[in-house]
Order: structure tokens, then C-alpha cells, then sequence
């Protein structure tokens, strides 16, 4: 059984225009590690992952080209996002 994640909303609270759509692209290295990604409502385009563990290793995945914030903390551009992991057969 395959999980898929579901973004909640921006982790600062800002409006997030993603809310309640899943994850389909993200790519951490993108916009010098500020990362990017795309959602989507259509749960069948979602991307899926082997299960929990690999769902929130990927969401806390570090930025290569820039693996350090200037506050010196680990730059993960997915964790401007809370998400859910979700359970798909």
C-alpha cells in the first residue's frame, strides 16, 4: 500500500494556495534550494511513496546547493509546508 502527501497550508500560517491538493513534483535544489514544487487535485497524479517513513524522509529532505539557511539551520524548502501523509491503495 502505497502514501501520498496532502498539503495543509504554509507552516507560517500565510494563505497557501495548495492547501488540501497533493504533492505531484518536488524538487528540493530548485530556485538556488529554495525548492519547488507541484500539486495537484486529482489524487491519481499524486506522487506516491513506499510508505510513511520514505513520505516524511522526503518532506525533510535538505537542498544540496544549498544545504545550510543563513539562520545556520538546515535548509528543507518542503517544510514550509505542514502536510499530512495519506494511506492509497
Amino acid at each position: 500500500m502505497a502514501v501520498i502527501i496532502q498539503a495543509v497550508g504554509f507552516a507560517n500560517g500565510e494563505h497557501c494556495p495548495h492547501a488540501g491538493m497533493w504533492l505531484a513534483t518536488f524538487d528540493h535544489d530548485a530556485f538556488e534550494g529554495r525548492g519547488f514544487g507541484t500539486f495537484t487535485g486529482v489524487v491519481e497524479r499524486a506522487m506516491r511513496f513506499e510508505d510513511s517513513i520514505k513520505a516524511l524522509e522526503f518532506w525533510r529532505r535538505q537542498s544540496t546547493v544549498n544545504p545550510i539557511r543563513q539562520d545556520g539551520k538546515p535548509n528543507r524548502p518542503m517544510t514550509a509546508l505542514t502536510v499530512t501523509i495519506e494511506r492509497i491503495s
